[in-house]
């Protein structure tokens, strides 16, 4: 009786009288998750969507599934229909249940994608909008740092390590403010005793504001030590694995350096671009950004480039930060218009990362409603940190923001079904305000990244009564 319903199925995927028939047999068998599955099915081919699960002998490309806790699933199949067209279809609900609700898209719109024939020439790829939730003080994570004088300046990509600017005060140190390290065995475990870099690193002056590759294989900093070819030059140093040594500091030199001053190094995610700040004569106010490429990571900096209008003000710009990606730039300026009693935090965006940057724009008053400097943007972009001085005392604590995606499409100010649907007809696309994933501004494409993003947002704001 079992191969009978079976053979109803294969000849129609949406007979759900067949799905509830078998079930009832594999019941009969004591075959519970036999039986589950096909109710399952059934429920999905009830409410007019193609089964969860293609029958034996259906044509079948791609199947999957997200799981998150309070036991939702999200699950996805690719499936062909008589004429040819292949369709996405994606169940969302909790498991073991049968009210899941059920979505389907042509697979045509994905594969014009990938030819590039919805793709404007030159219009750019649109990113979704994110915002910022409330800074919170994460000072005790790093109950080595002395307040008055210590900042933290980068993390390392696997956020083993931690580097910060020590201004005089601690043992072992080499000159005015020196470069520290703090490491961890992983991500759960507590920070180790500070390690001074060294003197092959620091100086007798100050050596501040350090930026380590991706890689881990290159930090940057700046130095007003002697020898240099202006007053604060930046530098480099090298290790051959992550668990060497830093080698000497060497000074970029021209044409990196200028007579004039350069601070605030930023390495590029790829190692490829070297962003900074400078008072040299053809910039657009007191200190602007600019940026040094390179072809590979083993060729010299080229000559930098004014990072231009769209990002500098008249103002003083400074310490850039990069996204994972490389498509967002985070700094702060003393530009008139902000929040903040003295300076803002602003973000500028790009399509990609050989297109100009476009105007930045304020970060807006929940970040920027204390006084911070030094913004670093976490290595999965999920968080930004920044140093703040909430009583305006020069006590310095370190603060971490969530990144947070906008998840609500359609603007009614909850998360349900329709931003879900408006997700699932946007699949594919690229010019799409659904574009969640995998960061809050997504990555040019509305694909599973999203739909893994927006199961997380759906968990949060719609937690079940009994989980």
């Amino acid at each position: 009786m079992g191969v009978l319903y079976t053979r109803r199925i294969q000849a129609d995927p949406l007979d759900a009288s067949a799905y509830a028939r078998r079930a009832g047999y594999y019941d009969s068998l004591h075959n519970k998750a036999e039986a589950n599955a096909d109710m399952r099915q059934w429920s999905a081919a009830l409410g007019g969507g193609l089964p969860l699960d293609p029958p034996v002998g259906a044509p079948r490309r791609f199947r999957g599934a997200v799981n998150g806790p309070f036991r939702y699933q999200l699950a996805f199949s690719v499936g062909g229909r008589d004429n040819g067209i292949p369709v996405l279809c994606v169940a969302f609900g909790q498991k073991g249940g049968c009210k899941m609700k059920v979505f389907q898209v042509p697979m045509l719109a994905m594969s014009l994608v990938g030819l590039g024939l919805l793709s404007g020439l030159d219009a750019p790829p649109a990113r979704a909008d994110f915002t910022f939730g409330k800074p919170v003080n994460i000072q005790s994570d790093f109950p080595f740092l002395n307040t008055a004088n210590e900042w933290i300046k980068c993390f390392s990509a696997d956020g083993l390590e931690v580097y910060f600017e020590s201004w005089g005060g601690r043992p072992g140190g080499c000159g005015k403010v020196d470069l520290w390290v703090c490491k961890r065995a992983s991500v759960e475990d507590d920070w180790g005793a500070p390690e001074n870099l060294g003197p092959l690193v620091n100086s007798s002056e100050a050596d501040m504001d350090a930026s380590i590759s991706a890689d881990g294989l290159e930090l940057y900093f700046h130095s007003g030590r002697p020898g240099g070819h202006g007053q604060n030059d930046l530098y480099v140093t090298r290790r051959a694995t992550r668990t060497s040594p830093w080698e000497a500091a060497t000074n970029l030199g021209p044409p990196v350096n200028s007579l004039e001053s350069e601070f605030f190094p930023a390495v590029s995610p790829d190692g490829l671009e070297l962003y900074f700040e400078s008072d040299r004569a053809d910039g657009y106010g007191s200190y602007d950004f600019y940026v040094s490429t390179r072809a590979t990571p083993n060729d010299s900096w080229g000559d930098p480039v004014n990072v231009g209008p769209a990002v500098n003000s008249p103002a003083m710009d400074a310490w850039a930060s990069l996204s994972p990606d490389g498509l967002l730039m985070v700094f702060g300026s003393d530009r008139p218009g902000g929040f903040g009693p003295w300076g803002d935090g602003y973000v500028a965006r790009r399509a990609s990362r050989s297109a100009p940057w476009q105007p930045a724009v304020n970060l807006g008053p929940i970040i920027n409603a204390t006084p911070w400097n030094a913004p670093k943007v976490s290595a999965d972009g999920s968080a930004l940190y920044i140093i703040c001085d909430p009583n305006d005392t020069m006590t310095y604590w370190t603060y971490k923001a969530p990144i947070l995606p906008i998840v609500d499409f359609n603007a009614d100010g909850k998360v349900d079904l329709d931003d879900l649907r408006l997700l699932i007809d946007n699949w594919g696309t690229d010019k799409t305000l659904c574009d969640i994933g995998p960061f809050a501004w997504g990555d040019g494409v509305v694909d599973i990244e999203d739909l893994k993003v927006f199961i997380t947002e759906w968990e949060k704001q719609n937690p079940p009564a009994q989980p």
